[in-house]
């Protein structure tokens, strides 16, 4: 045993290691609670105090949204933030569960409808086309309606089916915007912002070559990055990519999606902004990221791999290595400031989502936790009275915490349930329902699965068990509903279960953009709650409270929120 003295707790303890043998298992490291006082009634009764006093003086800033920053995690479904969230605190000795992320207390929060027009369960490209342009297309396409199909490259260059997003909106009202992302430039989300086409597997020409030709009149996402608006007006453009954009450095790397056409977009786009008179800087390591001059630069690229930046935890730290997500958001973030008319930033924490689709819970929660680190970063770098966060995800995955496994038991081990569990063999806490880590066979008689007796089920390559086999890195999507958390001005319009579109529509209607250009007034009076949306219920009729919500009121709620969210900075 070791004595520690719990962070914020003030109380010494008995920290780390209650070690539980289950069927001669590999010990388990059990967490211990920093909240002592949780076996009195009072603790309880402060703690729902303590929220019901920060609901009955809920923050409503109705102010115009100069600033919009919205951070999609991949793939970052309720359950993955659950378990990130015990991950956290375990990270720091807590049992975990306890904890919050810092959107967890941002004082907006509302459920998303994910599904796409064709699809129940939806791709990261339908759901940017949703969420980015305020309209639900099919599966698999960017930028376009539902009007066009899968692959049906005719129907995606007609005018009336092809959308604008939050980007052209942005940019339309002198707003500067960019894009950082750990995944390649022209992958779903990123693109979601920018390309219009049938297939988002049309990152470079030697895909649409190889779709036929019927395809080949339309234009690879690489190339709509350089060439067109509104892309060519991004200020910041940060991720991976390099191979799609004719310019690779990595000999080893896999080959996805090599150009046929030999040209190098990263030069054309260089050529681009020097014709404009523009001062630009392209980077791909951590070093040369550093030594750009931002106060000094109008344009930036950093392309940091050929394909998708590394994992978190393999990532090299080093500075021929590649930046962090945290790093690359501030560097975005001083570059977009230095605009008056404000900005337009979305962040993606792209690798949440592959880590999943490989069944790694490590990796996965790993580049959770690395996009908590950014939201902190960025929270701390914006002001919020006149900026709108939103954190979301684009869907979920098949990833399920289950058994009963004891408070504190580690997020990432074992768990084993004698009374339900008829093979008396321990199981991961967080397992798929489909997946690579599917592990059984049949004896005649019985269902015979792994033993993790003695498995390290922390360790980053580990592959969580999985009920239906899938092909490596081919676990699927779930189709449950996702969260969005907002704080910042109209961040409370998120209030219950919303169609995913709803997200472009809340960010437009904040700032004043786009198709809220001439038609964002904000209500006199906080409005009188009859629950009139709400079918089969008794009203009983009411006065108006004719309390006014002006823009002082708002401020001083809103400040309480900010002062909150600082505190849990700290945690």
């Amino acid at each position: 045993m070791c004595w520690m003295r719990m962070v914020g707790s003030g109380w010494p303890c008995v920290a780390l290691v209650l070690v539980v043998m289950a069927a001669n298992s590999a010990a388990e490291v059990v967490y211990p609670s920093p909240k002592p006082a949780e076996t009195e009634n009072s603790y309880w009764y402060d703690l729902a105090m303590k929220d019901l006093n920060e609901a009955l003086h809920k923050p409503k800033l109705t102010n115009v949204a100069k600033n919009v920053i919205l951070f999609l995690g991949d793939g970052m479904g309720i359950t993955v933030g659950t378990a990130g969230r015990i991950l956290k605190g375990q990270k720091k000795g807590h049992s975990g569960e306890e904890g919050y992320l810092v959107w967890d207390r941002f004082p907006n929060i509302g459920l998303l409808k994910t599904y796409t027009v064709d699809k129940q369960v939806p791709d990261s490209a339908a759901t940017a086309t949703a969420y980015l342009t305020g309209v639900k297309a099919n599966y698999y396409t960017l930028g376009v309606n539902a009007n066009v199909k899968l692959n049906d490259c005719h129907s995606s260059l007609k005018p009336e089916n092809r959308l604008k997003s939050i980007l052209e909106w942005a940019q339309d009202a002198n707003k500067e915007t960019g894009v950082v992302t750990t995944v390649q430039v022209t992958h779903a989300t990123p693109a979601g912002l920018y390309a219009k086409t049938s297939q988002r597997r049309w990152q470079c020409d030697t895909k649409i070559i190889t779709a036929g030709p019927d395809a080949l009149k339309c234009k690879d996402i690489a190339r709509q990055l350089v060439e067109d608006e509104p892309a060519r007006k991004l200020k910041v453009i940060m991720g991976g990519g390099r191979q799609e954009m004719g310019n690779p450095l990595e000999d080893d790397a896999k080959k996805i999606c090599i150009r046929t056409d030999g040209r190098n977009l990263v030069k054309e786009w260089q050529n681009d902004k020097d014709a404009q008179g523009k001062s630009n800087a392209y980077v791909t390591t951590t070093k040369e990221l550093r030594s750009v001059d931002i106060d000094d630069t109008e344009y930036l690229i950093g392309l940091f791999s050929d394909i998708h930046m590394p994992y978190e935890v393999d990532r090299d730290t080093g500075l021929d290595g590649t930046p962090s997500l945290k790093e690359m958001v501030e560097v975005a973030l001083k570059r977009l400031k230095r605009n008056d008319d404000g900005f337009f930033l979305l962040v993606e924490g792209g690798r949440i989502d592959h880590g999943l689709h490989w069944g790694q819970p490590r990796r996965a929660l790993e580049e959770l936790l690395a996009m908590e680190e950014a939201v902190e970063a960025a929270l701390k770098m914006v002001d919020l009275e006149e900026t709108l966060v939103i954190v979301t995800a684009d869907h979920s995955h098949v990833m399920t915490i289950n058994g009963y496994p004891e408070r504190g038991n580690n997020i990432l081990g074992v768990t084993i349930n004698e009374d339900d569990v008829s093979d008396h063999l321990p199981y991961t806490t967080l397992m798929f329902t489909n997946g690579h880590g599917y592990n059984y066979s049949w004896d005649g008689e019985h269902v015979i699965r792994r033993n993790l007796t003695g498995v390290d089920t922390t360790d980053k390559d580990f592959e969580a068990l999985a009920a239906v086999p899938t092909y490596p890195g081919s676990e699927t999507h779930g189709g449950e509903d996702v969260a969005a958390y907002a704080i910042g001005p109209m961040s409370h319009l998120f209030h219950r279960v919303h169609e995913q579109n709803y997200v472009a529509h809340v960010m437009a209607y904040a700032a004043c953009i786009g198709p809220y250009e001439d038609n964002c007034d904000r209500p006199a009076e906080i409005p009188q709650n009859l629950y009139k949306h709400v079918k089969g219920i008794r009203r009983k009729s009411s006065t108006s409270s004719g309390i006014s919500l002006n823009t002082t009121s708002s401020v001083v709620l809103m400040y309480v929120a900010i002062v909150h969210i600082t505190k849990m900075l700290t945690y």
